[in-house]
């Protein structure tokens, strides 16, 4: 029993370095914080007293990018101070300004103005008279808005779809940046959503601001989005007969434009409104309405080079490969250079690394054959020793020639069974391109998968207009290789383009895989 104690320990020591370091909910939020980004709508309302007197005016919310170059969903209501396209947008505008200064005034801030002004406090009666008599001359800047990325970066945006908030319209709304292989966040399905479905919101509440005048925080965190969790509690229809989802999920003034998302990390929501007074009554719009805005904004959805490079990262630090999640953090922040999250992990693997034995480093370096031998070995030893303190094997008789004893002693397994053999290299199959630019060539599946797609990110590159820039994904998962859909815009399809699309399938020896329903790019898997 000490052998067999110390067999596995050894044991314990060559998967040490496999125990997952992070939980399935942090690895997830991890991989979706970076398509999350801050909005900010700012003016100026000046007026004349003895001199001008300026405030500035700022609203912030949250949208999310669902195109690598630059689109953005988010609510109406967010960027509502920007939308001046037309007479009655400004008009708007205009009311909204004027009482912002009529606010201004209510709370004290006008008055201080003008004991700054006069450089000695007013009297009752004098403040009276500001509040009461003053007529100022009011005037307002053009209202700028900006897009901020997890890493701080701002881009001026562009509304492409606008529709007015919840009440009156459905409260969407499209920007555009002008930005290249940003990351994104994947669309879900909001018609699949059910009561008590588990959600995620991610987004910048202003209580959790510098921007929202909280004093605790720090400049940079302005720019490090929350999350926060809670359930679908009903599905409902506004006052003009658009679906909301009804939650408890903790939301306020700033996540409104944020992505909700179900379990398995995709959107089906966006956060829109949450009851000033009473907790847990907060609304969603379903993410299906807003692909109505997404449609006329003429740019379908879809995945960057950034997040698999990014969720690779996360991957390989989670199982414990920090010397090798090192260079792919590094990837990752010259894509998006400064970000908190890539930054503080890339540390932590550096660590991870530096804090191992020279034999969990040697194990982690080697190539996967002298791994998987050195487990073998020790297996089999540990067969052996365990076999060998049996007391009751078997005989077996076995013929000899004249001359030799007459029989010979075999012990084998009590259960019949034989001692292990040595185990075979792993091996995850191949595709072949049997239709397509590619055709006839066949690419080996690897541990990490096969990406498939016209980006040059991409293990296999296409140029066929009818794939994705990331199409989809062959990749080992458990105890099968699936083929994953990587939100394409003309779908995956296995077998038949008469067969429903695939977002994640396991795949079997022969299965053809046909990228868009024109099936002019397939390729087919085969175990060996």
């Amino acid at each position: 029993m000490k052998i067999v104690a110390m067999l596995a320990a050894v044991l314990g020591i060559c998967f040490a370095s496999s125990a997952q370091q992070l939980t399935p909910d942090q690895k997830r939020t991890l991989e979706l914080k970076p398509g999350v980004v801050l909005v900010v709508v700012e003016y100026t309302v000046t007026w004349k007293l003895l001199q001008p007197v300026q405030i500035s005016y700022r609203e912030t919310g949250t949208g999310f990018i669902y195109r690598p170059d630059g689109y953005i969903i988010t609510n109406g209501h967010v960027v509502a101070d920007a939308h001046l396209k037309d007479p009655d947008a400004r008009a708007a505008f205009d009311a909204r300004a004027r009482k912002e200064f009529q606010d201004a005034l209510d709370d004290g801030t006008i008055i201080a103005k003008v004991e700054e002004q006069y450089g000695k406090r007013l009297t009752e009666k004098q403040k009276e008279v500001v509040r009461e008599k003053l007529k100022p001359d009011i005037s307002f800047t053009t209202p700028t808005l900006d897009v901020y990325l997890a890493n701080g970066k701002s881009y001026t945006a562009k509304i492409l779809q606008w529709d007015n908030p919840i009440g009156q319209g459905k409260d969407v709304s499209i920007l555009k940046i002008a930005g290249n292989d940003l990351p994104t966040v994947p669309l879900g399905d909001s018609d699949k959503v059910n009561i008590q479905d588990p959600v995620m919101v991610i987004g910048f509440p202003g209580v959790a601001s510098k921007w929202g005048r909280n004093s605790l925080i720090s400049n940079e965190s302005n720019f490090d989005a929350s999350a926060t969790n809670g359930h679908i509690s009903a599905i409902k229809k506004s006052n003009i007969d658009t679906p909301l989802f009804q939650s408890d999920a903790s939301i306020t003034h700033g996540n409104s434009g944020g992505p909700v998302f179900n379990q398995e990390g995709k959107v089906i929501g966006i956060a829109t409104a949450g009851a000033d007074t009473t907790q847990g009554f907060n609304w969603f719009v379903p993410i299906n309405t807003a692909m109505e805005f997404v449609r006329e904004a003429g740019a379908t959805a879809e995945t960057g080079p950034f997040n698999p490079i990014w969720a690779h990262a996360l991957d390989l630090y989670d199982t414990g490969k920090c010397k090798a999640a090192i260079p792919e953090f590094d990837t990752a922040l010259e894509m998006m250079p400064g970000l908190p999250d890539a930054a503080q992990f890339r540390n932590m693997a550096a660590k991870c690394w530096e804090s191992k034995n020279g034999f969990q480093q040697f194990m982690e370096t080697s190539a996967w054959a002298v791994y998987a031998a050195v487990v073998v070995v020790i297996l089999a030893l540990l067969a052996v020793i365990l076999v060998s303190r049996k007391s009751s094997g078997a005989s077996v008789a076995v013929a000899v020639p004249a001359g030799a004893s007459a029989h010979v002693r075999v012990d084998v397994a009590p259960s019949g069974g034989v001692l292990p053999a040595q185990a075979q290299g792993q091996s995850f199959g191949n595709i072949q391109a049997t239709a397509g630019e590619l055709s006839g060539k066949t690419f080996k599946v690897t541990k990490e998968g096969l990406l498939i797609g016209r980006s040059p990110k991409c293990q296999v590159v296409l140029t066929d207009d009818t794939v994705s820039s990331e199409h989809a994904w062959i990749v080992p998962t458990g105890n099968e290789v699936v083929v994953i859909d990587k939100g394409s815009s003309n779908g995956t399809y296995v077998n038949s383009v008469d067969s429903p699309k695939v977002s994640k399938i396991g795949l079997r020896n022969g299965d053809r895989i046909f990228l868009g329903k024109k099936g002019t790019v397939v390729f087919t898997y085969f175990t060996s």
